[in-house]
């Protein structure tokens, strides 16, 4: 177990940007608002996207680079549309994640001071420990947070099997497939697992673990399970918390809370009707430590990756010093502005993030395919005709998803 521990690592970063927001808040909603009538949503986006995952560990693996390289190699264009999701991830994303996350401290320690400058606080101690630390810092932290995190989220999920149907409450809910409802699933999607984005990050991050260990130390079939340990960890969890919402939460007169102390308070009640008040102290401390870890791999890898397409700009990127630390200090600056003055509700704010999180995913899809099927990709690294189906039907999916929102948002 200890070797398995020792060997995972940016897959488990990929699971913390995806069991954040995602998973305690649209998950739960889901089953709040509409039992487990949502399941099949959840499972069938965490499918389609996994192509993209998959071709970012290939490509990561076969060049020693990040699909930043493999996308200035196909074209100006792809590298638009990647600094385009990236718009959401710099900012829009950690300003959600930090909200969420500022919640929990408010509602945990019952501290008189607004969601948002507890965001703000939490986004410069974030910061500062990754400047004394950068990757390998950040996935030590990472990896305790979400494996404590997950053990316990499983656990809940099967204590809380036989509240399912109580009180003569229906597990089903009648859906009308109407503007709302379908603008929830959109914004579900964006984020389920995490956003397509999140491959990016996993090229990165497999990048930076090769250089601190070694390649012999991570090689191409370490990283697949590395992978497949972390991408089915999300979609387990997304599995458990909406079983959970809908045992706990489903046909109860609830009404949303709209700001980040309410919220976090009804999410860690489900934990605590489950099991009983002696949870709170340890359930508290565990959906905080995995938010938290949500923010830690976010503010890692956007600054490398950001980083990284300016570079491209320049006719040596990789001559381009590091700025990692001027990009981090450009994140803070923008998701501070974004909390203190530019937010408006908190649940609209969370739609809007979520929603945003798969603009670009239709493309990121495709370039992460061109990339993976260059010239420069030796054959052992490519992908066989069941993954390059599996692609496309992922992108042409993702492409009437977001061409949905479009319709349903602005017309």
């Amino acid at each position: 177990m200890s070797k398995l521990f020792a060997r995972i690592g940016p897959g488990m970063m990929v699971a913390a940007v995806g069991v954040g927001v995602s998973h305690l808040v649209q998950s739960t909603r889901a089953g709040a608002d509409f039992g487990l009538s949502l399941v099949w949503l959840v499972i069938l986006i965490v499918v389609l996207k996994y192509p993209a995952f998959r071709f970012a560990v290939d490509y990561a693996t076969a060049t020693g680079r990040s699909l930043v390289t493999g996308y200035s190699k196909i074209s100006r264009v792809a590298l638009t549309w990647l600094g385009l999701a990236f718009i959401v991830d710099m900012f829009i994303a950690p300003a959600a994640v930090s909200l969420v996350t500022a919640g929990l401290i408010i509602s945990i320690f019952d501290i008189p001071y607004s969601a948002p400058v507890v965001a703000v606080g939490l986004m410069l101690v974030t910061a500062l420990i990754l400047l004394n630390g950068h990757y390998m810092k950040a996935e030590k932290i990472v990896k305790i947070m979400v494996i404590s995190f997950s053990i316990l989220t499983v656990i809940a999920m099967f204590v809380s099997l036989p509240l399912l149907g109580s009180d003569n409450r229906p597990m089903f809910a009648d859906l009308e497939f109407d503007r709302s409802l379908i603008l929830f699933i959109i914004a579900v999607t964006g984020w389920m697992p995490m956003p397509l984005s999140g491959a990016i990050f996993q090229s990165k991050w497999i990048c930076e673990r090769r250089r601190a260990a070694g390649a012999e130390e991570f090689s191409y079939s370490q990283a697949l399970t590395d992978l497949r340990i972390g991408y089915g960890l999300t979609l387990i969890l997304a599995i458990c918390f909406v079983v959970m919402g809908t045992a706990v939460l489903f046909e109860t007169d609830r009404v949303a809370p709209q700001n980040p102390g309410a919220f976090a308070t009804e999410l860690l009640s489900i934990f605590t009707t489950v099991f009983g008040k002696w949870m709170y102290p340890i359930i508290s401390v565990a959906a905080l430590a995995v938010m938290w870890s949500t923010l830690v791999a976010l503010m890692d890898a956007v600054p490398r990756v950001v980083g990284r397409l300016f570079s491209f700009a320049n006719k040596n990127p990789d001559e381009v010093p590091d700025r990692y630390t001027m990009y981090l200090a450009v994140q803070v600056i923008g998701v501070t502005a974004i909390v203190l003055f530019l937010m408006g509700g908190f649940v609209a704010f969370l739609d809007f993030a979520t929603s945003m999180g798969f603009l670009a995913a239709p493309a990121i899809a495709y370039y992460n395919y061109r990339a993976v099927t260059s010239p420069e990709i030796a054959a052992e690294f490519r992908p066989n005709a069941t993954l390059v189906a599996w692609s496309w039907i992922s992108i042409v999916s993702l492409s009437g998803f977001a061409i949905s929102y479009f319709a349903f948002k602005f017309f």
